[in-house]
């Protein structure tokens, strides 16, 4: 099955790759692969870096584990699909990591919102005075 996956991916690469670099030319064709690699690869070596970020978020309630391990997964997904020459790579690559992003920002917008909602009462017993 996962040959079946790998051989699907390669014929929908090359279908798109080869219309794109005839009409870009080889020289932007070269330069979008050797960009997109190196985006891949500053991207999966900073991973480290946001997981522990996101780590202390989770210890400070801040995000869920599961939201953080499924942006963490995307991002790394996204990374290496960068980094794997062709335009269909890249450009699924590129949604990931938005995607992982989105996932990031949309949890603390929505936890924002749930902070604005809780009201802070104090109650004051009056059997206590008596």
């Amino acid at each position: 099955m996962r040959l079946i996956l790998f051989l699907l991916y390669i014929f929908v690469e090359v279908i798109i790759t080869i219309p794109l670099s005839s009409a870009m030319g080889f020289f932007y064709t070269f330069l979008e692969i050797i960009l997109s690699a190196l985006l891949g690869i500053v991207v999966l070596f900073n991973t480290p870096f946001k997981f522990q970020e996101s780590v202390q978020k989770i210890m400070q309630k801040r995000l869920s584990l599961s939201t953080v391990s499924l942006a963490s997964t995307i991002r790394i997904l996204g990374a290496f699909l960068l980094i794997m020459p062709g335009f269909f790579g890249d450009t699924v690559g590129a949604i990931l990591l938005v995607w992982s992003i989105i996932l990031l920002i949309g949890v603390k917008i929505s936890r924002n919102k749930e902070d604005e909602d809780i009201i802070d009462v104090e109650i004051i017993d009056d059997n206590s005075r008596k």
